[in-house]
């Protein structure tokens, strides 16, 4: 259960819009407060302990309508949603029931009345999910300005109005996103093979993917004397690299692996580099106490 303030004049009117389509009247007055994207909505002074308390018990006891897996992560000064959606209702979900993904950036910062402060939303429409299909969405932000960025924190929700709903949307589901330094992306890289021909081996090591856990991949190598197996698999496959060592050249050399996610959206190439020839071991002193 997260609790987000937002300034009702920075124009995130995506979430906004939602307070009045549930309210259906002309005036009101602040605090507008609005649970699972207006199932319930709240406005003016209350009673604020009870009132709000009732609301958030009615909440937490309604069975989700969707899964989700959400992540994020910074793109310059902008940041990155990358979701995976099922459908857990009985209809199906599109832009004729306003279905939509929404991504939600707030800071830890007492900017008004709260800890919790909201600096930017946006959101993408869900096109014709069937009950018990899933789908993936990708969206971002526009610039992010005057924030800190430690202190930034990501919500992934989806909403739509229900078909007998007058005016109020309800909420499917919603998340809190991991944070990820990049969406995919491998560890070692690069990596560098010592081969001394005077100690014949099959030099090898493996690789880490890490990153957006939903996602797959496929690799492909550049060079002859360079082989990955295996050449696909998910984001738990942990992928080994070797070197045919009976056609390296003397000396430096140098080929990429190129991973591809099979949705096309993510790329990383992994530069391998292979010394072949002599090479001479320092081994150092050991003082124990």
């Amino acid at each position: 259960m997260v609790f987000l303030e937002y300034d009702v004049d920075a124009g995130f009117s995506s979430r906004y819009s939602l307070w009045w389509a549930a309210f259906r009247g002309s005036q009101a007055i602040l605090p507008l407060v609005m649970v699972d994207s207006g199932n319930q909505i709240s406005y003016g002074h209350v009673e604020y302990n009870s009132v709000y308390k009732a609301m958030v018990d009615a909440s937490l006891i309604r069975a989700a309508q969707a899964e989700m897996q959400a992540f994020a992560w910074r793109e310059g000064n902008k940041v990155d949603f990358y979701v995976q959606l099922q459908n857990l209702t009985d209809i199906t979900l599109s832009p004729s029931n306003w279905a939509r993904v929404h991504g939600i950036i707030y800071e830890d910062i007492r900017a008004g009345v709260t800890d919790r402060y909201v600096r930017a939303t946006v959101s993408a429409s869900i096109t014709n999910l069937t009950p018990n299909a899933s789908a993936q969405f990708r969206f971002e932000t526009a610039d992010l300005n005057g924030v800190n960025w430690d202190n930034l924190h990501y919500i992934v929700l989806a909403d739509y109005k229900p078909p007998e709903s007058p005016g109020a949307f309800d909420m499917l589901q919603a998340v809190r996103a991991i944070s990820l330094p990049a969406p995919f992306y491998i560890q070692p890289n690069p990596h560098t093979f010592l081969i001394d021909p005077a100690k014949p081996t099959t030099p090898s090591a493996i690789l880490n993917i890490k990153g957006v856990n939903f996602l797959s991949w496929s690799a492909t190598e550049n060079i002859s004397w360079l082989a990955i197996s295996p050449t696909n698999g998910d984001m738990n496959t942990k992928p080994i690299i070797t070197v045919d060592t009976a056609i390296l050249s003397p000396g430096m050399q140098q080929g990429v692996i190129t991973f591809t996610t099979t949705d096309s959206y993510f790329s990383e190439e992994v530069t391998v580099g292979a010394y072949y020839g002599p090479i001479e071991y320092l081994y150092l002193p050991s003082v124990n106490r």
